[in-house]
């Protein structure tokens, strides 16, 4: 398989960075633990995951980029998501035992993932 072979998932853009959290954390305690991957791209500060729609038809799976823009780059290497009292999300230097608390690890990457179709 060469380069050219590999297809680019299919975009799917989130409205907000709580959005994306949320959405990371509930899939996360189902599958497997989630990470954020975070680049600039043309001005733009992305930042999203990549995981698989397992089941999608007769396919063994629809692979998803799953994302969302801010702007400005992360102010921490995690992803603070907290659901109660008040849903939060905040970007940390490190990991508190709070209860109903979530760190998502921000992964940055020196430039846009090759494989992605982003204008």
């Amino acid at each position: 398989m060469s380069k050219a072979d590999i297809r680019p998932p299919v975009n799917l853009k989130i409205a907000t960075m709580t959005d994306l959290a949320r959405m990371l954390v509930s899939w996360s305690q189902r599958d497997r633990p989630a990470s954020m991957l975070y680049f600039e791209h043309k001005g733009r500060h992305v930042y999203g995951t990549l995981i698989s729609n397992h089941g999608y038809y007769d396919y063994y799976g629809l692979p998803l980029w799953i994302y969302t823009e801010l702007e400005h780059e992360p102010e921490g290497i995690f992803l603070s998501y907290t659901a109660r009292p008040k849903e939060s999300v905040n970007f940390v230097d490190s990991i508190e035992s709070e209860p109903m608390t979530v760190h998502l690890p921000i992964i940055r990457l020196t430039e846009k993932f090759e494989i992605l179709d982003l204008e």
